[in-house]
């Protein structure tokens, strides 16, 4: 709230209906308050009402623009999430049919145990020094059926 030079106070000077005068009277005499320290009270309140309803409106724009940010984010990450999946349902699909493939062919088992075998060495020797050291962690936790 500004501040008036000094220790100065403000008058305010106003015209009220001789209704509204008569109910102004009546709330200060049922506080027991003098009428022109009950329409002080009254207007600071006011005034502070004001400020907090000014606040609560910025906030909630705030708020409405944050949840559409995150909404929008939220909307990227499923869309990530679903390619991924995609991907990875895909891969299945193609691994299921290449091991159904090998399985019409003679002495798959060896086979695969070969295939196999080569595919993790190719991608153990692409790995680099941080998922190495992931991978031999996992290698512990994970057992082989």
């Amino acid at each position: 709230m500004p501040k008036l030079r000094g220790s100065r106070t403000a008058e305010i000077r106003t015209w009220l209906t001789a209704d509204d005068m008569f109910k102004l009277k009546q709330l200060a005499r049922a506080r027991g308050m003098k009428d022109t320290d009950f329409a002080r009270e009254a207007l600071l309140t006011y005034l502070l009402n004001y400020e907090a309803e000014q606040r609560d409106k910025l906030e909630t724009v705030y708020a409405q623009q944050l949840k559409a940010s995150t909404d929008e984010v939220v909307s990227v990450i499923k869309a990530g999430v679903n390619r991924i999946c995609a991907l990875l349902a895909k891969n299945a699909v193609q691994s299921l049919a290449s091991n159904k493939f090998l399985s019409r062919l003679e002495d798959t088992e060896d086979m695969m145990k070969e295939c196999q075998g080569a595919a993790a060495k190719q991608i153990h020797e692409q790995l680099s020094k941080e998922e190495s050291a992931v991978a031999q962690q996992m290698s512990g936790k994970i057992t082989k059926r």
